[in-house]
C-alpha cells in the first residue's frame, strides 16, 4: 500500500476517535449540567458548539496531515 495512503487511513482513524471522544466528553458534561440546574433537557451552550466545529474541522484537516507525513516519512 502506498506510504500516503497508509498515513491517511492512520489520520482518519484517529481523527474518528478523536471526534467521538470529544462528542462523548462535550455531552456527559451538559448531562451533568442539566442535572444540576435541575432541568431534564440538555442543551449545548456556544462554547460547547464551536469546541466541536473546531474539533471537527481538525479531524476533516488530519487525514491529509497524516497523508503528507506518511509520504515524507515513509
Amino acid at each position: 500500500m502506498h506510504s500516503a495512503l497508509t498515513g491517511g487511513l492512520v489520520g482518519l482513524a484517529i481523527a474518528v476517535a478523536l471526534f467521538v471522544f470529544e462528542y462523548y466528553a462535550v455531552v456527559n458534561a451538559s448531562k451533568q449540567s442539566a442535572k444540576r440546574k435541575g432541568s431534564k433537557r440538555i442543551e449545548l451552550d456556544p462554547s460547547e458548539r464551536a469546541r466541536l466545529h473546531n474539533t471537527g474541522w481538525f479531524c476533516v484537516i488530519l487525514p491529509v496531515i497524516g497523508a503528507g507525513l506518511g509520504w515524507l516519512l515513509l
